[in-house]
């Protein structure tokens, strides 16, 4: 005879004879009640009992995510600085991967609240476990809380999928912690009238209808796992328990390598990083925080506009949210890190009748806990009452530096002290150690070849900088350590060259790293005075590449302080090429150029230059003699401005101009003509993307020749059509140096070469024409052909790109003594 058991599942007996006997064990002392002796108004079927209580939970969970999960606390120290979430969530890009982390991400970025792009497939496929990464301050948690509002609210289909959603902290959780215990811990409480095992049961029994949001893996309180002690939480994310259950983890990069472990998530999953604000997001949640104000929200957007700091500051949702708090104070932001995190603080304190000086204190006081954090094995972030003192506790709590939570752990309450975010927690651990290192000497030089650490800044210093992993976990804490500080940045600085620079024998990418901290220290430290191991080849090398605005406000305060140096202003003559790629502003880029004698190229790509930054750059290169290429693309600004354009004339080396997609006017090409026709060594010309010219070479062509030097004309693009023609093909006949024409790309050419073509053989000098993807049709080809026919310097012609032209071989005949590019 066999038995299935269990509370709440029926008694199933098979005897020998094959008869099956059902027995449902519904009463609490456990005696089996006969289905068919059950009246309708006695105990309910197991069936409706589970449906009942998957009902109930659902009702208090939506209730819950509906009103007191339902809003965005602005200011943790005020707890009536709240919005709503509808009212001041903004859109976070993400972009999401499926499989191992060697595997390639989407090229396509989604937003946040697009769930179907991001859980499409789900709970269908064996990909029901989801990384959500991204650094400190992105927007992970909110994303959470806005994913549980949504639920709760119905307003999307794919959640609709859910019966159940359960958003838990994990700062609360150790690698002990039980589920369905921490369910009712953070969100149902006891008195709910949901009894646990019949919770545990409707979620085994309906596992592909339930999600679960784990917030904050980084931060739980067990550091060092031993999947022998896991609960099931941690059992559930290794697939041993709770395997049909849908389950989202959000956690900081540094923890993605321990969560696809063997021991937890592992592959098949999803892995969503959060990329932050975009421009235009900046600016949406700027306008709804100040939606009361909107004058006040606009002028901050500008104040951001005008700084690569801010800019770059402002795609993290937690460092937009301490602006906007700021700016509502203070119409002002500040300029570094350090001190942005510095006046948040203070102005945190402030608002609740503390003054500056109390701020100062208890940050410094409560610092130290905050470091102990860092320099232990397991990185704690979250504490107990007796780890701190008492009248510091008591005034952080109140600003809201620190928060506190009571959590039931084993039935045991426990008040969980935590910094409202790591970011400040660094902040206040930079800040101790800082001030540690103002009351002691810090080095001593003990020899002329030996120089000897000691003191507690020290000790800490060498915990924090073991290895290169802790340099890059600790940057931040190290950066508020070197904040307006110039003796603790040098001592830092140093340390980290000392350590990871002068051994030949580890990576080179190690100081490659410890460089970028280092600068970054520097920067932070606002100092005017270089450190030497900073002024070395790595930093100012003959090639410059920078392609973000951080990187690009580091290198021009850098440039800033060098010229002011008569000494090291000199080592501004290695640099020979500078390429600057995506930045948000290169207004203090020009006063350095003038010193960099030996620069050849320069490139701005994607750079938008406001008025009066070419007229800058430009002056400031005009005693250059050794510049060949200036190169600008996508500095949709620069149309109209005729007076910037004439400082090209000073360029005199200048061999290569590039001008793309800058939304040039056509009274521009005159200005340009103008500068340039002095310049002898100017030989190559390119104008791509200038639509603006298109129908109108009437009224620009004829500055073409006023050109005389140039070799090869560009006009890729240009949106030019068969009017264009005669005028461009009159101007580049009087061009006798001018041997390529490249006309690709200007598709209004294609299907009328009978109206244009004829025009060609004017242009008597060019050796090659290039009419690339013009959309060229067959009937072209003869009109063309005849034309090319009678221009006997021209040897090659590129008809590349244009589809409809057919077969090849078919083509060549028309062309017999000419290098033909299909």
């Amino acid at each position: 005879m066999g038995t299935v058991s269990g509370r709440n599942n029926p008694i199933i007996t098979a005897t020998g004879s094959g008869e099956v006997s059902v027995i449902y064990n519904l009463s609490s002392d456990g005696a089996g009640v006969h289905p068919q002796s059950q009246k309708p108004d006695q105990e309910p079927r197991v069936g409706d009992l589970n449906q009942k209580v998957g009902n109930k939970t659902r009702g208090i969970l939506r209730t819950c995510y509906k009103t007191t999960g339902s809003y965005v606390q602005l200011n943790p120290g005020a707890p009536d600085d709240q919005r709503p979430i509808v009212g001041i969530y903004t859109k976070l890009q993400v972009r999401t991967k499926k499989g191992t982390l060697e595997e390639e991400y989407s090229d396509e970025t989604v937003y946040s609240t697009e769930y179907e792009n991001i859980l499409k497939d789900w709970p269908e496929t064996e990909f029901n476990r989801a990384i959500l990464f991204g650094i400190g301050g992105v927007g992970k948690s909110t994303i959470f809380d806005k994913i549980a509002y949504d639920w709760a609210n119905e307003a999307c289909e794919i959640l609709k999928r859910f019966k159940l959603l359960f958003l838990l902290k994990m700062y609360a959780l150790f690698q002990e912690s039980d589920l369905v215990d921490s369910i009712f811990d953070q969100l149902l409480g006891v008195k709910s009238g949901v009894a646990k095992d019949e919770l545990d049961q409707y979620i085994q029994d309906n596992s592909n209808k339930v999600l679960i949001l784990l917030d904050g893996f980084d931060e739980m309180r067990t550091k060092t796992l031993d999947a022998a002690s896991f609960g099931s939480i941690l059992k559930a994310l290794n697939r041993t328990d709770y395997r049909k259950c849908c389950i989202f983890v959000s956690t900081r990069p540094s923890h993605l390598e321990t969560l696809m472990s063997k021991s937890l998530v592992r592959n098949p999953c999803t892995h969503v990083e959060v990329l932050g604000f975009t421009k235009e997001d900046v600016n949406e949640y700027i306008l709804k925080f100040y939606y009361k104000d909107p004058d006040s929200g606009s002028a901050l957007i500008q104040n951001i506009e005008k700084s690569n700091t801010l800019l770059d500051f402002s795609t993290n949702p937690m460092l937009l949210l301490l602006m906007c708090l700021l700016w509502r104070e203070k119409k002002q932001l500040p300029v570094t890190t350090s001190r942005l995190f510095t006046e948040a603080v203070v102005y945190m304190f402030t608002r609740k009748g503390y003054s500056s000086e109390d701020a100062s204190k208890t940050v410094i006081t409560i610092g130290k806990t905050a470091l102990s954090g860092f320099v232990s094995a397991n990185q704690n972030l979250s504490f107990q009452k007796d780890e701190f003192e008492q009248n510091a506790l008591d005034l952080a709590l109140k600003a809201g530096i620190l928060t506190q939570q009571r959590v039931i752990i084993n039935l045991e309450c426990h008040n969980n002290i935590q910094f409202m975010h790591k970011t400040i927690q660094e902040c206040c651990a930079g800040k101790y150690l800082q001030s540690v290192h103002m009351s002691n000497p810090g080095f001593v030089k003990r020899t002329v070849y030996k120089v000897v650490p000691f003191g507690e800044f020290q000790n800490n210093l060498r915990q924090l900088c073991q290895t290169i992993e802790g340099v890059v976990s600790n940057d931040f804490l190290l950066r508020f350590c070197c904040g307006d500080n110039e003796k603790c940045m040098t001592d830092i600085v140093r340390l980290l060259d000392r350590k990871f620079n002068k051994d030949r024998h580890k990576p080179m990418y190690q100081s490659d790293v410890i460089q970028l901290i280092s600068q970054h220290c520097f920067f932070e430290s606002q100092s005017k005075k270089i450190p030497q191991c900073l002024t070395s080849d790595s930093l100012i090398p003959s090639d410059i590449v920078v392609n973000n605005n951080t990187d690009v406000r580091i290198l021009i305060y850098l440039l800033k302080i060098i010229c002011r140096s008569e000494v090291q202003v000199l080592q501004l003559s290695r640099i020979e090429t500078i390429r600057i790629e995506s930045v948000s502003s290169v207004s203090g880029l020009a006063f350095a150029l003038g010193y960099m004698e030996n620069l050849r190229h320069l490139t701005l790509y994607w750079c938008p230059l406001v008025k009066g930054d070419l007229e800058k750059i430009l002056s400031s290169l005009k005693c250059n003699y050794l510049l060949t290429s200036l190169d600008i693309n996508g500095c949709n600004t620069l149309g109209g401005r005729a007076v910037e354009w004439a400082h090209i004339k000073h360029l005199t080396s200048l061999e290569k101009l590039e001008v793309r997609w800058c939304q040039l006017k056509r009274t521009d090409i005159e200005h340009i003509a103008s500068a340039v026709h002095d310049v002898a060594k100017l030989t190559d010309l390119i104008l791509v993307g200038i639509w603006t010219l298109g129908g109108s070479a009437d009224l620009w062509a004829k500055e073409l020749p006023k050109m005389k030097h140039l070799n090869k004309l560009n006009l890729v693009h240009c949106d030019l059509t068969q009017s264009d023609i005669p005028h461009i093909a009159s101007a580049v006949g009087n061009m006798p140096r001018l041997t390529e024409l490249e006309l690709d790309f200007n598709d209004p050419l294609g299907g009328c070469a009978a109206l244009w073509a004829k025009e060609l053989p004017k242009m008597m000098h060019l050796h090659r024409l290039d009419l690339g993807n013009c959309d060229l049709t067959r009937s072209d080809i003869p009109h063309i052909a005849s034309a090319v026919g009678n221009m006997p310097s021209l040897t090659k012609l590129s008809l590349y790109g244009n589809k409809a032209l057919g077969r090849r071989h078919k083509l060549r005949s028309f062309f017999p003594s000419l290098r033909v590019i299909y």
